[in-house]
């Protein structure tokens, strides 16, 4: 007989979406030397953000094992939840024992925004705006005031502002292109872990819950007892209460047994705009809150009793698996009590089995650190390479450029020179040809100048035989023809008359 399969959850699609970062990464590029060391002490490893390549698929299939009732990730023998202190030291920032954001301030303290961001009061009321119900400042305009710091050499101001980009655009986004007044104030408090944790849940728990708006569900791993059982935090738009006591396996302690139900009730979820009232008592439940370590929880000991696995096991038949069980990779060995082994023999090999388990952890971690570090090495330097190719590029269009530019200026030189000679060539002929017309007009001036000699001392030597001749002449034609010679010669005379 065939074995029946076993009943399976059904699976959630989630969709990841990422805004473009281009500017930020271009403006993170800036950031060098002993200013990034500077930047990193102050608001921790969040430029590594900008950069960092994110699978989908390996989030796909952990978000199908969410166990929204217990607001973990429970498997067949396990529960993961992530903690306070893991994002504490992905993101290089303190935790700070202070209230955590809950909402924005009634009234926006231009004052306040201005000293944070190195900006005078005047620029920040003037480029205040509203993006659907939220206020604050547009992605652009910070964009441009840290390029201008960064021209300046403020980088003081200029890291101030990329942070608080990277805060609205990154960390805490609510519109695109924009850095709305929730940010602001998280930015400006300093303690950004507790409300990017709550963030977290709040993506994953809303997808499973028929509920709008609830906030956030925030795990804080050692921080327990408040006046609000289990433990409720707050966040930007709502609150809902956690169970630390199911991270205590992940942080090294013992999971003995099952939770009591007062530890894992979800008791306080609603929206933070339809309680006022209660959202201040969450605030006043941050106040008393208590920092458990050893002398309480007890000696790091990371392993699960018998009786925690068995109630696991029993959740997991109610809540079902989204796949097929797997055999462990690694069985846990029961506990056993041996009579005949000395008790200081073994408490010995637990101390040691211990410290080599915590060892083994920490090389886990290192391990993990490197793989993401190589991880980011890597992707830095593929962009370093594209950004290369693309310089190397442009330096290539650019001598292409220069160099049609000089071929072009030579050829227009030759054309110049070219016409230049053919104008001098024209100015040489037009010159001959004026002295060649010199010489003409000059021979033509002597010509004429001769025949008016010669035809005025005809005309001398008529009047002298005129005068001569006492006697009139007799009229004949000859005479007539002579003296009509005579008057057309008198016309030629400059002058009019004879000499």
């Amino acid at each position: 007989m065939a074995a029946v399969p076993e009943l399976k959850r059904k699976t959630c699609t989630y969709s990841f979406h990422r805004e473009s970062l281009t500017s930020l990464v271009e403006l993170s590029n800036l950031v060098t030397g002993g200013n990034q060391k500077a930047f990193d002490d102050q608001y921790g490893d969040i430029l590594a953000l900008l950069k960092m390549v994110v699978d989908p698929v390996p989030l796909q299939t952990l978000l199908q094992f969410y166990d929204p009732e217990l607001r973990c990730f429970t498997f067949q023998d396990y529960q993961l939840a992530p903690t306070l202190e893991e994002y504490s030291i992905l993101l290089n920032a303190p935790i700070r024992y202070q209230v955590p954001f809950l909402d924005v301030p009634k009234e926006v303290g231009f004052r306040v925004v201005a000293r944070a961001l190195y900006l005078s009061i005047k620029e920040v009321s003037d480029n205040w705006k509203s993006s659907g119900d939220v206020v604050g400042l547009p992605l652009k305009y910070l964009v441009r005031m840290a390029k201008e710091e960064a021209k300046k050499g403020n980088w003081e101001a200029f890291n101030a502002q990329l942070a608080i980009m990277i805060y609205g655009v990154v960390l805490f986004p609510s519109m695109p292109n924009f850095v709305d007044l929730a940010a602001i104030t998280i930015f400006i408090e300093g303690n950004p872990v507790p409300t990017l944790l709550a963030d977290t849940y709040y993506a994953i728990h809303s997808r499973h819950v028929d509920l709008l708006w609830i906030l956030k569900a925030l795990i804080s791993g050692l921080i327990g007892s408040c006046l609000l059982p289990p433990m409720t935090s707050g966040g930007t738009k709502g609150c809902i209460n956690y169970n630390p006591v199911l991270s205590l396996r992940q942080l090294g302690f013992v999971m003995k047994g099952r939770p009591l139900d007062a530890d894992i009730a979800e008791s306080v979820c609603f929206e933070k705009r339809s309680d006022p009232a209660r959202l201040e008592q969450v605030g006043r439940a941050w106040k008393t809150i208590s920092v458990k370590d050893g002398s309480v929880l007890g000696k790091k000991f990371a392993v699960a009793m018998p009786a925690y696995l068995d109630w696991v096991k029993e959740r997991v038949k109610t809540l079902l698996l989204p796949y097929d069980r797997m055999k462990p990779l690694q069985e846990q060995s029961p506990l056993i009590l041996s009579e005949n082994v000395p008790a200081e023999h073994y408490k010995h090999a637990l101390m040691e089995n211990r410290r080599l388990k915590e060892k083994e952890q920490d090389i886990q971690m290192e391990l993990y650190k490197a793989k993401a570090d190589k991880l980011n090495l890597a992707h830095q330097l593929k962009g370093m390479q594209g950004e290369d190719a693309s310089r190397l590029k442009s330096k290539k269009r650019s001598y292409e450029e220069i160099e049609a530019l000089l071929k072009e200026e030579h050829h227009e030189c030759l054309r110049l020179q070219k016409a230049e000679a053919n104008y001098q060539k024209k100015i040489r002929d037009l010159e001959k040809q004026l002295r060649d017309n010199d010489v003409q007009l000059k021979k033509e001036v002597d010509l004429r100048r001769a025949s008016e000699s010669q035809l005025g001392g005809e005309v001398v030597e008529l009047r002298r035989q005129l005068k001569e001749k006492l006697t009139p002449l007799p009229e004949c034609s000859e005479c007539d023809l002579l003296i009509d010679q005579c008057q057309y010669l008198k016309t030629l005379i400059p002058g009019g008359h004879l000499p």
